[in-house]
């Protein structure tokens, strides 16, 4: 855990020639003649897959370059797989060539995965109460793309500074579920409420239990004394299932009460929605199991 750290979120100082000082400059600046280069392949991956990043340094000079250090970093987390040379004992995003030949190349083959966090959960809650009521979840397993970029860079003995480059991995978004629950209303409110995700298998399942009775409550103002407010009961669930396209929406708006239960299941599969009336009517067999 502690390499997959180091190598993917280091930010490390680059040293100048001779004394390990931080430096500045570019892949145009070609400070001391050293060129360096980066390709990732593939460009375009999915969570869980691997990255192969070939970076190359150039010594087009007609002596050869003693003691040539690479550094590569990440701007996001990756898991590293191999690599071509072993990392310095100092750090696992640090590199170092011997000796790069005159005119010649020397190049570094470095493989990362790609993480696939999974996040699972259970989540149980109730509330009873009487006043103002906003309530207002969101539950979802999709997955938004996003890019990677390697940062690289390489000096040696007798350079001004560093030269850089960079490239850009693409990371695929993924469809899933997304659940979003709205309550507002004031007076008597009681609701349960039972929620599973399941990222890796994209799922959410939810089933949800709400009385409520209007009634106006009162409000403390600050320094105008106390007053009363009244809202009437809405409630609303957008269910939207974007692995086969299913998109559902229903609830109530301006009620003097609400009384009744809902069920749904959001996956790969489909999606199953149950409701009814009456509260503490769920009925046995839709309940999300232990």
């Amino acid at each position: 855990m502690l390499l997959i750290l180091l190598f993917a979120g280091l930010v490390a100082s680059i040293p100048a020639a001779g004394d390990g000082a931080a430096g500045g400059g570019r892949m145009e600046d070609k400070d001391g003649g050293l060129d360096i280069s980066s390709a990732p392949s593939p460009t375009e991956v999915s969570r869980g897959e691997t990255v192969t990043w070939n970076v190359t340094v150039h010594n087009p000079t007609s002596k050869p370059m003693k003691d040539v250090f690479l550094m590569v970093t990440f701007d996001a987390e990756v898991e590293p797989v191999a690599a071509s040379i072993a990392p310095a004992p100092s750090s696992a995003s640090l590199f170092r060539f011997e000796e790069v030949g005159a005119r010649s190349f020397a190049t570094l083959s470095l493989v990362v995965r790609v993480p696939r966090p999974e996040r699972s959960f259970v989540m149980s809650r109730s509330i009873t109460g009487e006043g103002f009521v906003s309530v207002s979840e969101e539950y979802s397993t999709r997955k938004e793309p996003y890019e990677i970029r390697c940062e690289v860079a390489a000096w040696g003995e007798g350079t001004d500074g560093p030269v850089r480059n960079s490239s850009v991995v693409s990371v695929l978004g993924e469809e899933g579920a997304v659940v979003k629950v709205q309550e507002t209303g004031s007076g008597e409110y009681s609701s349960r409420e039972e929620v599973r995700v399941d990222e890796g298998m994209r799922s959410i399942e939810i089933s949800r239990d709400v009385s409520a009775e209007h009634r106006p409550f009162a409000l403390d103002l600050l320094g105008d004394g106390s007053g009363n407010r009244t809202t009437l009961w809405s409630e609303m669930i957008d269910l939207r299932n974007y692995i086969v396209g299913d998109f559902s929406r229903f609830g109530r708006g301006n009620a003097t009460f609400l009384d009744g239960w809902h069920y749904a299941k959001l996956d790969r599969n489909g999606t199953v929605i149950s409701s009814g009336e009456g509260f503490g009517r769920i009925r046995q067999a839709e309940m999300i199991g232990p």
